[in-house]
């Protein structure tokens, strides 16, 4: 669940007038952890820090190893760590630490999400003469592929207009 800026704003106030994080947590019925992490945020990084993000962070490869070094020269937890350079999640830094130790720096660096872009099919209007032979490979392989999947649609078209028929067929007797 996302709380807005007012709310964790009351939240913090409420603990700061020397309520504990339970009874804050009983008033504005919120998990105890959530008061703490809030309060910590607003107290090291003021009111930026607690404000909503509107759009997912995104992180380079030398911030994120920047991170652990700190985190590990100084012995820091990753909570602390997640404080002192205004990271929302420290389990983020849990997850950067793990693919550094597997992959070196190439697990810091940003992946590509979701699937590629379907290509254009790889039928050139040259004439068969002028294109070279991966052209025509290419384009032998393309239609190879559309025939199969015609051939398979046939097929399929076929048998339901069969079993169509079965019905019918089978309703009159």
């Amino acid at each position: 669940m996302h709380y807005d800026l007012d709310f964790k704003l009351q939240v913090i106030a409420y603990y700061e007038q020397g309520h504990s994080s339970r009874a804050t947590s009983k008033k504005f019925t919120v998990n105890p952890k959530f008061v703490l992490k809030w309060v910590k945020q607003y107290q090291s990084g003021g009111i930026n820090a607690i404000r909503p993000k509107t759009t997912k962070a995104t992180y380079s490869s030398e911030f994120k190893l920047n991170v652990l070094t700190t985190m590990l020269e100084e012995g820091l937890s990753q909570s602390e760590v997640a404080l002192k350079f205004n990271i929302s999640s420290p389990a983020l830094i849990s997850h950067w630490h793990k693919a550094y130790r597997k992959h070196g720096m190439f697990g810091l660096t940003p992946k590509p999400k979701g699937r590629t872009a379907m290509s254009k099919p790889f039928i050139t209007d040259k004439p068969d003469d002028e294109k070279t032979a991966a052209e025509l490979k290419r384009e032998n392989a393309y239609l190879r592929a559309e025939n199969a999947y015609l051939k398979k649609l046939d097929a399929l078209l076929k048998q339901k207009k069969k079993q169509a028929l079965k019905k019918q067929g089978s309703s009159k007797d």
